[in-house]
């Protein structure tokens, strides 16, 4: 048993309900497990936006010297030289969580600094194997980067309903049949990356009528993907919903067919894991995602989904028209490899033998 102090902070400059991400839910939801199995775990969190952080920044530098910890967590990359300045005017132990385009960031003083700055903490963990090998590449000693794997609450999303009333609420609150057909969702920032507009256009002319797609989410590439559902004519089978309400979006994790995450490869950006994958898998709704960067640590292939090479239209085809994977098993994967509470006990014994 280690009889050494332990005190540790996390710190970070967004956390929900003001700025929701993933990265943000994977704060939210570390912090709040660590805290159960570590009552002397704080945090320094700006709860009031990104308007905040010219203040915040010097604010969190004074309180954590004076907080007496032994542990700095840095919750992501762009966290990285506060919590240097933090371990040179203290000397505590220091720990970085990166995600992925935290370290890839093009802008010039972060690209020539950051994973300089990032190599000096004592530990580097990483959301999947694909960051690993970006922080290895920059530079970062790879003996201090370990891969931890992002999670998921398995109590937050599913609903007890029958399919067919989830269904009958989808078509309820968002006035789309789903009488004979399948539905398929994708949930998540629209950025070219996330390869929705590419999805309408090469994949959803090649699949039956029957088979319908909604799109839930704000982002740059909204308005190419609308122009695309309207050139290709698919007006009656894509629905883009905008930013849905949380119990909206239960509803449609739920009553859905498949979820599918058509990621493609965009020069200076990257998917570090792809969360919403597991929120999906944790309601037993079969994903097919795109197998590149992060995401392939994500999905279980051929248990909680299917990795289909990146633009591969005809393999798209493939798994969305396959028999559907059990549910049941799918959120069991989840329960027990994905689970928040498994997760942060890995971060814990993690930081805890620095």
């Amino acid at each position: 048993m280690n009889d050494t102090p332990f005190k540790i902070l996390f710190f970070s400059y967004t956390f929900p309900p003001k700025v929701v991400g993933g990265v943000q839910t994977y704060i939210y939801e570390v912090t709040s497990h660590f805290k159960k199995i570590h009552p002397e775990t704080y945090t320094i969190i700006n709860t009031r936006g990104l308007w905040f952080i010219p203040f915040f920044i010097p604010y969190s530098i004074v309180k954590a010297v004076y907080l007496g910890i032994t542990h700095v967590h840095a919750c992501d990359g762009f966290h990285s030289f506060q919590g240097h300045l933090i371990k040179k005017l203290t000397g505590v132990k220091t720990s970085i969580t990166i995600h992925g385009l935290d370290v890839i960031y093009d802008l010039f003083i972060f690209r020539k600094l950051g994973p300089k700055v990032i190599a000096k903490f004592d530990r580097v963990i990483c959301v999947s194997n694909a960051t690993r090998t970006e922080c290895i590449m920059r530079g970062i000693p790879e003996d201090r980067c370990v891969v931890i794997l992002n999670g998921v609450d398995p109590s937050t999303f599913p609903m007890k309903q029958s399919k067919p009333e989830l269904r009958r609420q989808i078509e309820a609150r968002l006035g789309i049949s789903l009488k004979n057909r399948t539905a398929l969702f994708t949930n998540g920032r629209l950025m070219k990356r996330k390869g929705v507009e590419w999805f309408i256009r090469r994949v959803m002319p090649r699949l039956e009528k029957k088979y319908i797609y909604i799109v839930s989410g704000q982002g740059p590439e909204k308005d190419a993907i609308t122009t695309a559902v309207r050139e290709c004519s698919l007006e009656g089978r894509v629905f883009v919903l905008g930013k849905t309400e949380f119990e909206t979006l239960r509803l449609l994790y739920n009553g859905v067919d498949l979820f599918i995450m058509p990621n493609i490869r965009v020069y200076n950006t990257m998917e570090g894991f792809g969360l919403v994958i597991l929120e999906a898998n944790s309601c037993g709704t079969p994903v097919i995602a795109a197998n590149i960067e992060g995401i392939t640590d994500a999905v279980v292939h051929g248990v909680t989904g299917w990795l289909v090479t990146e633009r591969n239209v005809d393999e798209y085809v493939k798994y969305i028209t396959k028999p559907r994977l059990p549910g049941g098993k799918i959120a069991g994967v989840i329960q027990k490899k994905f689970n928040w509470a498994t997760i942060t006990k890995r971060y814990f014994d993690e930081i805890r033998g620095i």
